[in-house]
């Protein structure tokens, strides 16, 4: 069974891709670095956020236009992303929050899928410690992110004691849930330690791509092609790509028009990046989380 997950082709992609950025990071400039995990972020990362719709579609079965669930979904983003600007802490806030579920469900659910309700609190502590360990080991540049954001200085003390909460919880949750953990628990271990050396040995910017674009949206875009086409091959992958694109355009067109809006601004700048990301988030984790019910 454990050499199925770790022959799984989302095991693959992670772990090859991830050596492969922290041979890169070792050779070449940071500005070479920084480029390749923006444009990852920016193309991988949006894309595989942009079929909500069809994912709606398929399972709520609904037979409503297009075009109309386009502008409802746009109208919904737009009217969050408004709340979160004007409170940017709690744009920061939800957007770990969600994000924590989010990825701890992506994470536990790559290769089975489990109906107990209470896993639930699990996938949330899982993907806080995600979190924690990227904000521990990249302490100084996530103090002056959220100094720019919430105008709060935060000291290393709460990261690291989120970390010890996160980790305590996570490992207290896999005790009381380990029949429904076991089958993964080696080969999540073994991510989880993997996960910790490349946060520990690069810079943030860097860490959050290789598990934002490799460990979450490269799988999840696999994942939701086979679920909406049955399959997730070359064939399928392709018209997946092609149903992306025109959200992928909007997105890319929004967020280079804000940067040159905002550019001598750097903390409107993160302002309206995270709540972006939180506006987009919110309906996403709802829409993958449905699809994931066994």
């Amino acid at each position: 069974m454990n050499s199925y997950y770790f022959n799984h082709i989302s095991s693959m992609l992670i772990i090859f891709g991830t050596v492969f950025c922290l041979i890169l990071y070792s050779i070449v400039s940071k500005n070479f670095i920084d480029l390749i995990a923006i444009s990852g972020i920016l193309s991988v990362g949006i894309v595989h956020g942009a079929n909500d719709l069809l994912l709606i579609n398929k399972t709520f079965n609904s037979n409503r236009s297009t075009f109309f669930q386009f502008f409802l979904y746009l109208i919904l983003v737009i009217l969050f992303f408004i709340f979160f600007y004007n409170v940017p802490s709690l744009a920061l806030l939800i957007f770990v929050i969600l994000s924590s579920f989010h990825f701890g469900e992506h994470q536990w659910t790559l290769f089975e899928k489990n109906d107990n309700y209470f896993i639930k609190f699990f996938y949330f502590n899982y993907g806080l410690l995600i979190f924690s360990i990227l904000f521990y080991f990249n302490f100084t540049e996530v103090v002056l992110i959220i100094k720019d954001i919430t105008e709060q200085n935060i000291n290393i003390t709460f990261f690291k004691n989120l970390l010890f909460f996160s980790s305590l919880t996570t490992l207290s949750f896999s005790v009381v849930l380990y029949k429904h953990l076991k089958n993964q628990l080696l080969i999540q271990l073994f991510f989880i330690t993997f996960f910790l050396f490349s946060v520990y040995i690069t810079d943030l910017l860097l860490s959050f791509a290789i598990y934002f674009v490799l460990w979450h949206s490269l799988p999840s875009i696999l994942e939701q092609t086979k679920f909406l086409f049955g399959n997730s091959n070359k064939t399928q992958l392709k018209i997946y790509l092609k149903k992306a694109l025109l959200y992928w355009i909007i997105s890319i067109f929004g967020l280079v028009v804000t940067y040159y809006i905002f550019k001598d601004s750097q903390s409107q700048l993160l302002s309206i990046f995270f709540s972006f990301l939180a506006a987009i988030t919110f309906p996403h984790t709802f829409v993958i989380s449905k699809i994931k019910k066994p």
